[in-house]
């Protein structure tokens, strides 16, 4: 009898509210949305026990079922209401309907289950207090199961299983309500779940993103490394080109001066007594011809054979090496494809290079590969610090070898602008560069320092000074041992 009153006293205070409402007021009006749900079960009780108010109640009841209708709905957010009343499941439907929620109803944890397997919920409105599979474990399965593990779970106790309640939220549930429900709050629980839900789903998306990312960024700087390979081999086309024209113009002139000398020799042959000297001298200066072609083919060879392995980006294999050929080749290299750059280009080489060292263990073309990039990047700097108009300014590039013992080092030094004191701890970084857009990739320096210490097990460093002023330097260090560490 209480409820009845209670329910009466609510309706005459709704009637004329309800008849003045605002538009925008619609959303608070239907927090008291489920009258006309009591109002049809308590019908005959009311009818019998307030005859002249159940008119106004029905009244009242049609008013919010109207206001709930105009409600905007959010179809796609789909809740699970599992409860074994068949009762509260239709009032949980009504009120969270009228909310704007898809909802579908289970009558049993089993019911849940299957249905979870099947369809997609945005959260899971789960009774404790159930028969057979309990609530309890219906919320073990869904945070067992990875495809439901994600759903959020708010369980619905009644007052007297708090300790339900909490046991529930430490098993993984987003939260809980008391029985009997209360609209506003209702509204509000499920309302920050769902939220919180979003934003997790918000993350996994953006870590899902991300991971996406790297492993685009992983393909996008493998393919950027053997484009940096491609770039490098064409900075030293001109070099090479330089290098391989002079042995050629070696070959054809030779060439063309044994073909006199067979014609020499022959005539000398004609005659009716030769001269043994003149043929014999002949015969001489032929052979040092052709050992002079011999030479030079070689040479032209082995820079075709050096060529063909940074063309493919061949790993190569350790063979002994003079490291000063290798430095001497390096600058030659670096010097005339900076040249065919740019025609008025000049520097001068001071060459110090340790007399005696022994062969060393190195895959050849990739430390060549290291000394002509530093070589590079020294030219460019030596040639920018001209164009300041610096006055007395001579660009020079230093080359040292040494004997350390237990490996041998290479100093590559020029008299350039130096490197700012912010930017010197990021030059072995990927990617990084200080030429502008377009000149550089910014993984030379950092191909370098793998080939030296990761492959060679060797040391690569810098020195520098941080201001642009007479005299400012860059200075790198290669050390590489002398046998292969293990």
């Amino acid at each position: 009898m209480q409820d009845l009153k209670a329910l009466v006293l609510r309706a005459r205070g709704l009637v004329p509210v309800l008849e003045n409402l605002p538009e925008d007021k619609l959303g608070e009006a239907v927090v008291d949305a489920e009258l006309p749900d009591l109002v049809e079960r308590l019908a005959p009780k009311l009818e019998a026990a307030y005859p002249e108010d159940f008119a106004k109640m029905r009244q009242a009841a049609a008013r919010l079922e109207s206001l709930a209708e105009a409600i905007p709905r959010e179809t796609a957010t789909c809740i699970l209401v599992v409860d074994d009343d068949e009762d509260n499941r239709q009032l949980l439907r009504r009120i969270l309907e009228r909310q704007g929620y898809a909802v579908t109803l289970a009558a049993s944890g089993p019911e849940c289950l299957e249905l979870m397997e099947h369809y997609r919920f945005d959260l899971v409105l789960l009774d404790v207090m159930m028969p057979g599979l309990s609530g309890f474990e219906v919320l073990s399965r869904i945070r067992e199961n990875p495809e439901m593990r994600s759903v959020p779970v708010v369980v619905v106790s009644a007052l007297g299983e708090s300790s339900a309640a909490i046991r529930c939220l430490k098993m993984g549930a987003e939260d809980y309500l008391p029985k009997p429900f209360d609209p506003v709050l209702l509204k509000a629980r499920i309302g920050a779940s769902l939220e919180r839900k979003r934003l997790r789903d918000k993350e996994a998306r953006y870590a899902h993103d991300l991971e996406s990312a790297l492993v685009e960024l992983r393909g996008a700087k493998d393919k950027l490394v053997v484009q940096e390979k491609l770039a490098s081999l064409g900075a030293l086309t001109a070099g090479i080109a330089h290098e391989l024209k002079n042995p050629l113009n070696f070959i054809t002139n030779f060439a063309s001066l044994s073909c006199d000398l067979a014609d020499d020799l022959e005539r000398e042959l004609a005659k009716p007594q030769p001269d043994p000297a003149e043929i014999h001298g002949l015969l001489q200066t032929l052979r040092e011809n052709l050992t002079r072609v011999e030479t030079h083919g070689m040479r032209a060879d082995h820079i075709v054979r050096g060529m063909l392995q940074h063309s493919y980006g061949q790993a190569g294999h350790r063979e002994p090496t003079d490291v000063n050929s290798l430095v001497e080749e390096a600058l030659n290299l670096a010097y005339h494809g900076m040249r065919a750059q740019n025609s008025s280009f000049n520097v001068a080489i001071e060459r110090r290079l340790a007399a005696g060292l022994p062969l060393i263990p190195v895959i050849a073309q990739d430390i060549s590969r290291v000394l002509v990039n530093i070589l590079n990047n020294a030219f460019y700097a030596v040639e920018e610090k001209r164009k300041s108009g610096l006055p007395a300014y001579a660009p020079t590039i230093r080359a040292t070898t040494r004997d350390f013992g237990d490996s041998i080092e290479i100093v590559l030094e020029d008299n350039g602008p130096g490197i700012p004191a912010p930017i010197a701890q990021k030059i072995f970084d990927p990617f990084f560069t200080t030429k502008p857009a377009g000149a550089g990739t910014g993984l030379g320096l950092s191909i370098s320092y793998d080939i030296v210490v990761r492959s060679h097990g060797g040391e690569l460093s810098s020195e520098t000074t941080s201001e642009n002023e007479p005299g400012s330097f860059a200075r790198f260090r290669v050390v590489l041992p002398k046998t292969v560490k293990s």
